[in-house]
């Protein structure tokens, strides 16, 4: 199987055949009460949209290099969408079947259906809000404001507007350019001083940027536009027949944002003037835990920056803040991207979570250690699962002041 490990292959079918047995088996309790014909007709179907899910699923596993090679991703997201909505839906409800018989045991055929029942109009509420998700939820640009409060801001800087885009991966679009062309138009009429790109611009070919080019030249703002990369930008989640290939796809990527009006910060810092003072904009190539490439060098990033200047710090994995920034700088802000939010998450009186918080404590938002601030975006595109749920693309607007004016 091309390097999936058998035994992986042998688990992960055997869990998929389990949740489609346990659920038609509620299903069926469900059905058991019609007429002949309308229980052939719903098994049919029934079996009909899981051997074709499955099926999928097999080809997929079966020839994983065709789908991870493959410039265009839309047998990639066919697969992930059919997958999602057969699977999570039925996961629910077979937990729920299963469930069901203790309730059956404690409390009869009756507690037993009323449960089931329920559980399928719950699960079949799942399944629109993945279709939702999908269709609906990943168009539509959300813009986040925060105002943030530094002791050590110049009064020239006072009021000074930053937007942040991160993670566009402009793979996850194809040809559609609908969220670009809101995202231009919403950043040119905020007017910001300073716009930053934190990383991910395409999913693992320079090609994806083809057609877009318009649209990132068409962003601007007052002092200048700057980016970094991000783990998906350098090709390594493809294979390359060698290196040359590999930096040539690179080089495509970076020169879309650079002929665009991007200035790339590979570990670097710049120098930004505005009015009478100025500030130090630093930028890190990407640093991530396993299995993220290490190309990040802060050191070499912050070489020439005055210990006594603003400094704002682009690095697109927000571990690194915690990680190195927090505990080796005295960097008052740093952008970070890369979590998308898990692409999913819940609010509930003003309080929003994500599940990625279990893996990434950081992921969406604005963080504060002591002096040290971290703002996470939560990205435009998307990467896997190809939808937003209550977790919107986002346009970042950071408006800095001086401490003495809150």
């Amino acid at each position: 199987m091309r390097g999936i490990p058998s035994a992986f292959l042998l688990f992960f079918f055997a869990f998929v055949f389990l949740i489609e047995l346990i659920s038609y088996s509620g299903f069926w309790l469900l059905i058991k009460q019609r007429s002949k014909k309308i229980k052939i007709n719903l098994t049919v179907l029934y079996l009909l949209i899981s051997i074709l899910s499955t099926g999928l699923l097999l080809y997929a596993f079966a020839n994983p290099e065709v789908i991870r090679q493959a410039k265009n991703y839309t047998l990639f997201y066919v697969v992930i969408t059919v997958a999602f909505l057969n699977l999570l839906p039925k996961f629910i409800f077979s937990f729920t079947t299963i469930v069901s018989f203790i309730f059956r045991w404690l409390a009869g055929k009756r507690s037993q259906m009323i449960l089931i029942t329920g559980s399928l109009l719950i699960c079949s509420g799942f399944f629109f809000v993945i279709v939702y998700g999908i269709f609906i939820g990943r168009y539509q640009v959300n813009v986040r404001q925060e105002n943030l409060y530094f002791e050590n801001l110049p009064e020239q800087l006072n009021g000074f507007k930053i937007i942040q885009l991160s993670d566009i991966h402009l793979g996850s679009f194809g040809k559609n350019t609908e969220v670009m062309e809101k995202t231009v138009m919403i950043v040119n009429q905020l007017n910001p001083d300073l716009l930053l790109f934190t990383g991910d611009l395409v999913n693992n070919f320079g090609e994806e940027t083809i057609g877009f080019e318009p649209y990132l030249k068409q962003l601007s703002a007052k002092y200048g536009k700057y980016a970094i990369q991000g783990n998906h930008d350098y090709g390594d989640y493809s294979t390359w027949p060698d290196t040359a290939s590999k930096r040539k796809n690179l080089q495509q990527t970076q020169s879309s944002l650079t002929h665009a009006g991007f200035k790339l910060l590979l570990n670097q810092g710049e120098r930004i003037a505005v009015k009478d003072t100025a500030f130090s904009l630093i930028g890190v190539e990407n640093w991530g835990h396993a299995p993220f490439p290490q190309y990040a060098n802060l050191d070499d990033a912050m070489k020439g920056i005055t210990d006594q200047s603003f400094k704002i710090l682009m690095s697109h994995d927000p571990s690194h803040w915690k990680s190195i920034v927090v505990p080796q700088t005295d960097i008052p802000l740093t952008l970070s991207g890369h979590t998308h939010g898990a692409q999913f998450g819940i609010k509930i009186a003003g309080i929003e979570f994500s599940p990625i918080w279990f893996n990434q404590k950081h992921w969406g938002g604005l963080y504060k250690s002591d002096n040290q601030h971290l703002y996470v975006n939560r990205g435009l595109g998307t990467i896997g699962f190809p939808g937003r749920i209550e977790m919107r693309p986002e346009i970042t607007v950071l408006t800095l002041y001086r401490t003495t004016n809150r």
